[in-house]
């Protein structure tokens, strides 16, 4: 496998010179692109090393996939969980474990401590929301099969 040299070309007012750093051992935040445009230069990686922009792009993303929750939050609680074993239910335990683990492994050392409290908060909300929903849909089915048995 042949050496592979890294370079970045950095534009000053008066220096046109590319300078060598070792990304490798720069602490950052990695991103891999997946927009593939004609002409221009293919990107594999990219490393953000500036905390503001690292927080914005963190940010960016955890409140997307948080949106995401609670649509499909909104969705399960009109349809009133699915169906009689509350699978919409289970799922939505299931994505905001997901997403709670996500934010734990991945984004933790980006974000702000007071950010990450309140992100916590949020999915504790969510979470004990969707079991006491779960839990009276069980009640309900259960008082249904009960009240059908006797005569």
């Amino acid at each position: 496998m042949p050496i592979q040299q890294r370079y970045l070309i950095v534009k000053e007012k008066n220096s046109k010179e590319i300078k060598y750093f070792e990304y490798d051992k720069m602490g950052g935040y990695d991103i891999k692109p997946n927009a593939k445009i004609k002409d221009a230069i293919n990107v594999n990686r990219m490393i953000l090393i500036n905390p503001s922009l690292i927080y914005k792009m963190v940010d960016k993303k955890i409140t997307k996939k948080f949106n995401q929750l609670v649509q499909l939050l909104s969705v399960v609680y009109e349809t009133d969980g699915g169906d009689e074993s509350g699978s919409g239910y289970r799922e939505v335990l299931d994505e905001i474990t997901r997403l709670r683990t996500e934010i734990n492994n991945k984004y933790r050392n980006y974000l702000e401590e007071e950010k990450y409290n309140l992100l916590m908060k949020q999915l504790g909300i969510l979470e004990y929301e969707t079991k006491v929903r779960m839990q009276m849909l069980f009640q309900y089915y259960q008082n249904i099969f009960n009240n059908g048995k006797s005569r």
